[in-house]
C-alpha cells in the first residue's frame, strides 16, 4: 500500500515522451532507446522513498471536453477504470492483438475526489468524471511498470485544459504544485514534438528522394525546436522557464511541431507543477528526436 508519510521535500516532476502503441512492439533501434529511456524513468521511481501515495497524471490524451468551455478541468474519479484501446491508426488488420493488451494497476477514488475539491479551493472550475485510462499513461507505463516490477502505488488522472492558451496550463500546474508536499508525484505524458501532419507531408512525396528532401527538412524543424524547448526547461527560476516556455509559441517551428497543442500542454503543466524549482530540468536518458516526433523525458527537482 502507498505510504501515509509526507515526503521531507517536495517529490519531483516527471514529463515523459509517450510514444503511441507501436512503442511495445516495434524492433527498430530508436524504438528499442525509447523504451530503455521508460524502464530507467520506472526504476528511478520505483526507488522514490517514502513510496509517494498517489501518482498524478496529466496526458495528451486526456483534454477536458470541448463541451464545458474553457476554463474547465475534468478530474477522473472512477473506481476500477478500464484502459483505453483509443489508438490513432486502426490495427485491426495489421495488428489485431493490440487491443488485447491489458495493464493492471491501482485507482483511489477517494484521493481523486481530494484532489477535485484541492482544485477547487484553488479556483479552478473542475467536474468529476469517469473514463478508463488512455494511451498516453498506459503505454509508457507498461513499459515502466511491467508484470516483474508492477506499479504499487494508485494513478489519479487529471485532464489539461481544453483550447489553445499555454499559460492557463502552467496555471494548472501551479495549482498542484503544493500537492507534491502531500505524497503525490506528478507525471506529464506528451510529446516534445508531435505532428502528424509534417508526417504526412513526407508520405505524400511523389518520389522517393522527394521523400527524402521533406524528411529533411522536417527533421531540422523538429531538432530546432527540440532545441529551444530543451533550453528553455533548462533555465533557472520558474519565472524565467515560464516566460521562456511561452515565447516558444511565437516560433515559426511551433505550430510545424504542434499542429494542435494537446500533447505540449502537459510539458507546461509540468513546468508549473515545478515552480519552487530553482535548478531547470534534467533531461532523462538518450535523446531520440525524429521527423515529426520528439521523445524528451524530463524531471525538475
Amino acid at each position: 500500500m502507498p505510504s501515509a508519510i509526507a515526503p521531507a521535500r517536495p517529490l519531483p516532476v516527471y514529463f515523459i515522451g509517450h510514444a503511441g502503441v507501436g512503442l511495445l512492439f516495434s524492433e527498430s533501434p530508436q524504438n528499442r532507446i525509447v523504451q530503455d529511456n521508460l524502464r530507467a524513468i520506472g526504476e528511478e521511481i520505483r526507488a522514490i522513498t517514502p513510496r509517494p501515495k498517489a501518482i498524478l497524471t496529466f496526458s495528451g490524451h486526456f483534454e477536458a471536453g470541448e463541451i464545458h468551455g474553457p476554463g474547465v478541468i475534468e478530474v477522473n474519479v472512477k473506481r476500477g477504470t478500464y484502459i483505453q484501446h483509443d489508438f490513432v491508426n486502426d490495427f485491426h488488420d495489421t495488428r489485431p492483438s493490440v487491443y488485447e493488451y491489458e495493464w493492471p494497476h491501482l485507482d483511489a477514488p477517494e484521493l481523486a475526489q481530494d484532489v477535485w475539491k484541492h482544485l477547487v479551493g484553488q479556483g479552478i472550475k473542475a467536474k468529476r468524471v469517469e473514463r478508463g485510462v488512455d494511451h498516453g499513461v498506459w503505454v509508457p507505463f507498461k513499459l515502466m511498470f511491467p508484470p516483474e516490477a508492477p506499479l504499487d502505488i494508485p494513478i489519479v488522472q487529471v485532464s489539461t485544459f481544453h483550447g489553445d492558451d499555454l499559460e492557463s496550463q502552467i496555471r494548472l500546474g501551479e495549482a498542484v504544485a503544493s500537492l507534491r508536499n502531500e505524497g503525490y508525484l506528478i507525471v506529464a505524458s506528451g510529446m516534445a514534438v508531435h505532428s502528424f501532419a509534417s508526417i504526412g507531408e513526407i508520405q505524400a512525396a511523389p518520389s522517393e528522394s522527394a521523400r527524402e528532401s521533406a524528411r529533411q527538412k522536417v527533421l531540422a524543424e523538429s531538432r530546432a525546436f527540440d532545441t529551444r524547448l530543451r533550453a528553455a526547461v533548462a533555465l533557472r527560476g520558474a519565472a524565467e522557464r515560464r516566460k521562456a516556455l511561452l515565447e516558444l509559441e511565437r516560433l515559426p517551428e511551433f505550430r510545424r511541431s504542434h499542429p494542435t497543442v494537446e500533447h505540449f500542454t502537459p510539458l507546461l503543466v509540468a513546468a508549473g507543477a515545478a515552480r519552487d524549482a530553482q535548478e531547470g530540468a534534467s533531461p532523462l536518458g538518450t535523446d531520440v528526436v525524429e521527423a515529426g516526433m520528439s521523445y524528451l523525458n524530463l524531471r525538475f527537482d
